[in-house]
């Protein structure tokens, strides 16, 4: 029998086994060859210009970033020339909605409208064609707008009802509070508190690192806070005001621009600032050494920072001869809307404590009791029953109490909770008149009952708006008449700086048209201790 023939293997089309394959790459020592180096490079410039162009167009039509060069926006934003807040704006949102009211909003200055009402020739906004401004907005397309003891009143245009007095939301309320006194009572004396504080009844207490010891077991304590400041005549001396001015603010340095000419007709117009922690007035320019005309007195509580800005308090040594540089009635207005909180304990449910804002003859009062009871009393009259209101208020455990009035309501918080809705303080009728200023206001805080501790004591005040017919001398502005009201176009809108008494702003101006709206302020994001959402309406 013969053997089986072996067949011949099938032919396919796979290709041979890699290990067949000789590997060049071990054989020679060569590696495989890459592509050009400058196609890398290009491939890096693309990328690079591509994300610039993203930048850009987010920068051109949605978001961009500012600076903010003045305090007219304190203490909300804070800004000087030399590096203020940076905040964050979008470009997006007034595309497709108006602007809110209490708004922060981002703006082209209205140079047209600035030049065409300016009627004293002034030609100092030239310095701000084209720049953006940073104001809050008060009045809104068609209204008029009219400012009357600090307050801001509206109505729509040509309508027959009175104005209406405008209330700010609370949250947006919280950021516009200026500083006036603030106290921990850590080394404080009982003789230095009452520099500021009018002490009557009962028996205070104050030892080294405190609390405040009100301690009313046989007779009520109260405490009246006192506005003082140097006196005009002498330096280490205080005057006492009548009430808490809108003078008032967080410390920072005075800005100047200056005003020298040189013989070739040429204006400095250098812009510097100068933190005046002395009783030093004047300052000079660095660039042209020419001392600036502007005076300022800069004062300012050892704790707080607190400062007042105005000439009633200039040094007679660097005063011109002749002025009266005491304290004057005419230099300042007197604020109303005012905020007292502080760290409350009660020793016993028989003990309460009190704080009191004053308004000329009107006052509004808040009582906490150690049973947890609280209730408002304006002009001595209880609120009625449902005005008051019960409060986790423990004796022996200290509660964070905020009381103030504000926009003709009085508010009323404990442990960061409102206690009582909004108490009116009195009628909302509009005053006849913008120079129906008040004449004085105040802080008082007391105890009954029992002994009440007390720690954190902080007074703050609100915005104080004015039109500049307030005083029969000083500024008048161009768009406010003789009652402090403005018209508002259908196609504008009034905004105003919240630090009003140092702010440019549409008083000056007129109201903005709204093609120069640029968005809303957003965020502050530098400095890192400020950053944080603008509150908005």
């Amino acid at each position: 029998m013969k053997p089986m023939a072996k067949k011949p293997p099938a032919k396919t089309n796979r290709p041979a086994p890699d290990a067949a394959k000789p590997d060049k790459s071990a054989s020679d020592g060569r590696t495989k060859k890459k592509g050009p180096a400058w196609r890398a490079g290009m491939d890096f410039i693309v990328m690079l210009g591509g994300a610039l162009l993203v930048a850009l167009l987010i920068k051109a039509y949605a978001f961009d970033v500012y600076l903010i060069p003045s305090g007219s926006m304190e203490t909300a934003l804070h800004g000087r020339p030399d590096g203020g807040d940076r905040i964050f704006g979008s470009k997006l949102s007034y595309r497709f909605r108006e602007p809110k009211r209490w708004e922060v909003a981002v703006f082209e200055f209205p140079y047209e409208s600035a030049r065409r009402n300016d009627s004293s020739g002034y030609e100092s906004f030239e310095h701000y064609r084209g720049q953006n401004f940073v104001k809050r907005v008060v009045g809104l397309p068609g209204e008029s707008l009219a400012i009357a003891r600090g307050d801001i009143w509206v109505r729509p245009d040509g309508a027959r009802e009175a104005h209406q007095r405008l209330v700010k939301p609370d949250h947006v309320q919280r950021g516009m509070w200026l500083h006036v006194y603030e106290e921990d009572f850590a080394d404080i004396s009982l003789e230095e508190l009452q520099t500021f504080w009018k002490i009557g009844g009962g028996t205070v207490r104050l030892a080294h690192g405190g609390p405040l010891v009100l301690d009313a077991g046989g007779q009520d304590v109260r405490l009246d806070y006192r506005a003082r400041i140097p006196a005009g005549d002498r330096r280490d001396t205080l005057a006492e005001l009548p009430g808490i001015p809108d003078r008032y603010t967080l410390e920072q340095p005075v800005q100047f621009r200056c005003a020298h000419v040189d013989a070739d007709g040429e204006e400095c117009g250098h812009v510097f600032v100068k933190t005046l922690r002395t009783q030093n007035m004047q300052a000079r320019c660095p660039r042209c050494g020419t001392l600036a005309d502007e005076t300022a007195a800069v004062f300012y509580h050892r704790r707080s920072g607190l400062t007042a800005i105005g000439r009633y308090g200039v040094d007679p040594r660097n005063a011109p001869q002749g002025e009266n540089t005491s304290p004057r009635q005419a230099d300042y207005h007197i604020v109303p809307d005012l905020r007292v909180t502080t760290d409350v304990t009660l020793a016993n449910e028989a003990a309460s404590f009190t704080a009191a804002l004053r308004e000329d003859s009107r006052f509004v009062q808040a009582t906490l009791y150690g049973n947890g009871q609280v209730e408002i009393s304006v002009n001595g009259e209880p609120a009625p029953v449902e005005r008051r209101a019960l409060a986790p208020i423990r004796p022996g455990v200290a509660h964070a109490v905020e009381f103030y009035m504000v926009d003709g309501t009085a508010r009323l918080f404990v442990d960061s909770q409102q206690a009582l809705l909004d108490v009116p303080v009195y009628d909302d009728r509009r005053p006849s008149s913008p120079r129906n200023v008040p004449r004085s206001s105040g802080v008082s805080i007391g105890a009954s009952g029992g002994v009440t501790t007390l720690a954190n004591l902080k007074i703050d005040r609100d915005v104080f708006y004015y039109s500049g017919w307030e005083q029969e001398r000083g500024e008048k502005f161009a768009m406010m008449n003789s009652n402090g009201e403005v018209i508002i176009g259908r196609d504008s809108f009034f905004p105003m700086g919240d630090h009003c008494p140092s702010s440019y702003d549409a008083r000056s101006w007129g109201p903005v048209p709204m093609p120069l709206l640029r968005g809303p302020a957003l965020l502050v994001w530098w400095p890192p201790d400020r950053a944080g959402v603008i509150p908005a309406p």
